[in-house]
């Protein structure tokens, strides 16, 4: 089984710490399925106050992340591997869904870039960027809690990752459905009752 790679570009490698030192990334982590590295690029500036963005030619508010550094970063990656995909965390880019989360996580390596204030150099999304994927239509500060969204939908599709592999397969929208009620233990609780269905054994009225 192949390793899965997946390089982070942020101005914010803290931010996304915390959601993959927990849980089931932990887990794929330390089971040695996947490899997540953060990229901090201020480190790709030579700028003395390590600055990474600039005005809007033509006016407007909001600053853009200049196109310099992240090519550096982009180039500086792309010296030591091949990528499947270089995803771009964008508002306008293609909903995130669970048949995309499938295909992703077949591949083997990917290159993740997290937006921040008013975008990026469009130069980079034209010469660069092979897919932008967007999480909903609304907007946050910047691309690091989409890019840990889109990590943990990829990650646990990967083989091993859970304990039980039929769970991913079974989980919503994997038959574009959503999952059915699900009830455990005690059978009644506050006099409310599981349905007897889920108690009579039967697999085939179960399964309808």
């Amino acid at each position: 089984m192949s390793l899965m790679r997946i390089d982070i570009i942020t101005v914010l490698p803290q931010l996304l710490k915390s959601p993959f030192s927990d849980s089931i990334i932990k887990r794929a982590t330390k089971k040695g399925l996947v490899k997540i590295t953060l990229h901090n690029l201020r480190k790709f500036t030579t700028d003395k106050r390590k600055t990474v963005d600039s005005y809007q030619f033509g006016g407007g508010a909001g600053m853009v992340m200049m196109a310099e550094p992240l090519s550096k970063a982009i180039e500086h990656l792309k010296s030591k591997r091949n990528y499947d995909e270089i995803i771009y965390m964008s508002p306008d880019g293609e909903l995130l869904n669970q048949k995309m989360g499938n295909r992703l996580s077949t591949l083997e390596n990917i290159m993740i870039i997290c937006g921040h204030y008013k975008g990026i150099d469009q130069r980079i999304r034209e010469n660069y960027i092979t897919k932008e994927i967007s999480i909903g239509n609304y907007v946050l500060s910047g691309g690091e809690l989409p890019a840990a969204v889109l990590c943990d939908t990829i990650i646990r599709l990967i083989p091993g990752v859970l304990n039980d592999a039929a769970s991913a397969l079974t989980d919503s929208f994997q038959d574009n459905l959503l999952a059915p009620p699900v009830y455990t233990r005690p059978a009644v609780f506050k006099g409310w009752k599981v349905p007897e269905v889920l108690l009579s054994g039967n697999e085939k009225e179960i399964s309808k």
